[in-house]
């Protein structure tokens, strides 16, 4: 822990001497989620959990490998795993403190509280954590800026865990309101107190007597490396992260500069995904290193969320500043939400051969992607309404994924 707490000094002093500068950075971090509708059941299942644990850990060493930052946010299905079947509570080297240990990952929780399936709480979640060795350097609550079943409102003040009753627990960071997949999340940069949840707009508004503090995720669809849970479709591939984040973090650089720009994003990864996609690792690796020479440049700089509240504060001791701006006020060219059904792909089941056929006619890009995510066909139509692919693929399930100026979406295709 000292040595999280001396990186975490350097660093902000590092940026507070480079605030001077004109560039605005972005400051950025991974984050991942499991979740109790997770199909590995982590808390039970012994042959799960020596299925996950490896993977987690190959994920977290590309991480530190790079210098970046991760926010690893854990359920309670996941701690309990680490207890049973890791020796959280008597190990110093489990998964769990072993990666909190790391000066470039933290560990906090991540809850939807169901009584009878999930009877833990956050406060709870902290007690488990507790008793794998760790201590949260910066108490983190993920919750929507409305409607869900523990409203950030109550931790206001310190509440008592559902399970352990005996023990109290109350947040410092507001975090969660930029997840991939959730309908109503705010797509929000910045730092401020929220006023209250009555609407986005009471939220977005700046208490300086509350005690908790909200962090923006940013842009959260450009730049979420998921795979759909319902389709099974993979909401983006690798270099379309890597164009995205960069793409974003241009745009921002042509914004006038103001005395609270406090730009933080964070890329969302989730445990689940894991299983699906061949070298997971690798590929938020190759994200990383995708981005690096925005790092070297200082466009990028990388920060948890606990180093994102602290560099905050260390610039920002007035209680009444505050910043928060709306990533649908950017616009990158590179706009990757899912559009209705603009074209038509036949035959499908293919034999190789297909035709995509369209409303009008478009100017778009035509890539066909493996489950790997790996570009196997790349063509540019000009003013086509109908365009055939021929290609030889073994039997199997690709992605077709069509780019044009309305958007991008994406379409299984079946080789049989």
């Amino acid at each position: 822990m000292k040595v999280k707490t001396l990186l975490l000094i350097v660093a902000t002093n590092f940026l507070l001497e480079d605030a001077s500068h004109s560039q605005t950075p972005v400051y950025f971090n991974i984050i991942s989620h499991n979740e109790i509708t997770d199909s590995l059941k982590y808390k039970t299942n012994p042959f799960h959990w020596a299925y996950i644990k490896p993977k987690v850990k190959e994920l977290c060493d590309s991480i530190i490998s790079k210098h970046a930052r991760y926010n690893m946010q854990l359920d309670g299905n996941f701690i309990l795993g680490a207890l049973n079947f890791d020796n959280a509570s008597v190990s110093d080297d489990d998964i769990i403190e072993w990666a909190h240990n790391s000066p470039y990952i933290d560990v906090d929780g991540h809850n939807h509280f169901d009584a009878n399936v999930n009877p833990y709480n956050y406060s709870d979640l902290a007690k488990l954590l507790d008793s794998c060795g760790v201590v949260m350097t910066r108490k983190v609550l993920g919750s929507n800026w409305g409607g869900a079943q523990q409203l950030w409102t109550q931790y206001q003040n310190p509440v008592a865990g559902y399970t352990f009753t005996n023990f109290n627990w109350q947040p410092e960071i507001l975090w969660g309101m930029a997840s991939p997949g959730h309908t109503n999340d705010l797509n929000v940069f910045g730092v401020w107190k929220p006023a209250s949840p009555s609407s986005t707009q009471s939220f977005l508004q700046h208490d300086p007597n509350n005690q908790l503090t909200g962090i923006g995720g940013g842009c959260k669809d450009a730049i979420s490396y998921t795979i759909n849970p319902l389709s099974g479709e993979i909401n983006l591939y690798t270099q379309d992260v890597i164009d995205n984040i960069k793409n974003i973090v241009d745009y921002i650089q042509t914004l006038p500069p103001g005395p609270n720009d406090f730009y933080t994003m964070n890329m969302m990864i989730n445990f689940r995904d894991i299983p699906e996609i061949p070298s997971f690792a690798d590929s938020i690796s190759t994200i990383i290193d995708g981005i690096q020479d925005y790092v070297d440049e200082g466009k990028i700089v990388w920060a948890t969320l606990a180093e994102k509240y602290d560099l905050w504060y260390a610039q920002h001791p007035n209680p009444n500043d505050f910043f928060n701006y709306n990533c649908d006020d950017i616009t990158t060219g590179t706009d990757n939400r899912i559009y209705g059904r603009t074209a038509l792909i036949y035959p499908n089941p293919s034999p190789g051969s297909f035709t995509i056929e369209f409303d009008e006619p478009t100017d778009c890009l035509i890539k066909v992607r493996n489950l790997n995510g790996q570009s196997l066909f790349s063509k540019n139509t000009t003013n086509s309404k109908t365009f055939t692919v021929n290609m030889e693929l073994p039997n199997g399930l690709y992605f077709v994924e069509i780019t044009t100026r309305k958007g991008k979406q994406t379409q299984k295709l079946i080789i049989e």
